[in-house]
């Protein structure tokens, strides 16, 4: 009859697992509730203890609801690296190989140019994303800790957005 139970269960958790996954209260409550009236239905089939065990499983997954219980935190957001790398590839030096600021580099955007002499709109932007990418990288790779370093990566990420963004509205 254990299984019998267990099959009871399932089935009438999958109305409940379209709830969100912060708050269980109300899927649960509603899962005791269509217990006791399965247990009211198999009555006369099913001996009185099994219809007591039940009815003791409703009582305590209702209990374990209104305690709490069943509410999970809700999910940590993701981290700014981890934004940037899901939207471009894995890769947080996205900008790198775009045609956008080809020829620049994290190493090379301080003596780097389009036009040697000339420092056009999209010379300066790609620059400015690079030399935030530069003081992102030095500092993890020094140990000051990602944290430390996020504003840096932030305006990377946010300056190379502009740089392509200039380049694909006809920027050169």
């Amino acid at each position: 009859m254990r299984i019998l139970h267990l099959a009871l269960m399932l089935s009438l958790l999958a109305p409940a697992g379209a709830a969100t996954a912060q708050d269980q209260t109300q899927p649960m409550i509603e899962l005791a509730r269509k217990m006791r009236a399965q247990a009211e239905q198999m009555k006369g089939s099913l001996p009185p203890e099994e219809i007591a065990e039940m009815l003791k499983q409703a009582d305590e997954i209702e209990e374990g609801a209104r305690a709490g219980g069943f509410n999970a935190p809700p999910p940590p957001a993701p981290t700014l690296s981890k934004r940037i790398a899901d939207a471009h590839e894995g890769r947080l030096d996205w900008l790198h190989g775009k045609a956008a600021c080809v020829g620049y580099s994290w190493e090379s955007y301080r003596t780097f140019s389009f036009t040697p002499g000339v420092v056009t709109e999209r010379d300066r932007l790609c620059r400015t994303a690079y030399g935030h990418w530069d003081k992102y990288f030095t500092m993890t790779r020094d140990g000051s800790g990602s944290a430390a370093a996020e504003p840096h990566l932030a305006a990377y990420d946010k300056a190379a957005q502009a740089a392509v963004d200039f380049y694909e509205k006809g920027g050169r």
